[in-house]
């Protein structure tokens, strides 16, 4: 497998206080990589020291091929990022904001700019000044000019921020745009967890400065071992043999249970075979939320 960045037990000390402690993961060639954490876990943090707006205390960031550290300018020149708020100017049109940033690059083209900005589908308003802009417009023209370089990878610290649904779903969709056509590689950072479910391939949660755990999205969520939700009469004896077998948990209307699918005719049989009423059966579906609040609970 091809990664794109790779961090090695990547720590940062301010003020002697050690603020990330010993991260270490990879983000694959194709792919979108959430962060997830709770305000203060330390995302924006290793967002600064990846694309070099924050010195690293010890351990190496590796993208590409190239150490940050040693390398710093060719590492760079494979990132495109937006960390917080894209910043233009507000007095220029959207097109010559990318002028001016095209001039800091080698051999962009007006054709490339073009290029990013129908990608981007800001054809129609290019021409008109920043200050005239929505906030999902803005967006959309930082994501044009992280991408004027062609980068291999492309870092979004809360794309999302501020943005009305509809916006919400056009920087989803652009994101999966680029990794299906491009190839590129995307870090995203978000407190929208049901946005992070969504766009995600794999998600990384840091807490408190320390990687919790790194999951695919989709085996975390269509995990096979799932909670169903059983509405009976009264149980009384059948709960003695539930619990020898299940993870079970009680409540008014019947119980809950973590089983397989394939577990549940065996657990209505012997609901039946004890004359007990089943009124319904159904799953209980795990999300990216609730394993979230799981990892980071206490």
């Amino acid at each position: 497998m091809e990664y794109v960045l790779a961090l090695d037990n990547v720590k940062k000390k301010i003020k002697g206080q050690e603020i990330i402690k010993g991260l270490s993961f990879s983000v694959k060639k194709g792919e979108i990589f959430g962060l997830l954490g709770p305000n203060g876990a330390g995302k924006t943090t290793t967002i600064r020291m990846i694309v070099g707006l924050m010195e690293i205390s010890s351990g190496d960031i590796i993208v590409c091929g190239k150490s940050v550290k040693k390398d710093f300018s060719k590492a760079i020149q494979q990132i495109g990022a937006i960390v917080e708020n894209p910043e233009m100017y507000k007095f220029l049109t959207g097109y010559q904001n990318l002028l001016q940033y095209a001039r800091m690059q080698k051999n962009i083209s007006r054709e490339k700019i073009a290029e990013v900005v129908e990608l981007v589908g800001l054809n129609e308003r290019i021409h008109d000044k920043v200050k005239t802009y929505s906030l999902g417009m803005r967006q959309r023209l930082g994501l044009a000019q992280c991408l004027l370089h062609d980068p291999q990878l492309l870092i979004l610290d809360e794309p999302t921020n501020g943005l009305d649904p509809a916006g919400i779903r056009e920087i989803r969709d652009y994101l999966r745009k680029l990794t299906h056509e491009k190839g590129m590689s995307v870090i995203v950072s978000s407190h929208l967890l049901s946005e992070m479910e969504m766009m995600c391939d794999r998600i990384a949660i840091i807490q408190k400065g320390e990687l919790k755990e790194v999951q695919e999205v989709n085996s975390l969520i269509n995990d096979k071992h799932i909670l169903y939700a059983f509405e009976t009469g009264s149980l009384g004896e059948a709960m003695q043999w539930l619990q020898k077998h299940y993870e079970l948990k009680k409540v008014d209307s019947g119980f809950t249970i973590k089983c397989q699918k394939t577990d549940i005719p065996a657990i209505i049989n012997q609901l039946i075979e004890r004359n007990i009423a089943i009124y319904s059966v159904k799953p209980i579906s795990k999300t990216l939320e609730d394993h979230f609040l799981e990892v980071t609970a206490g």
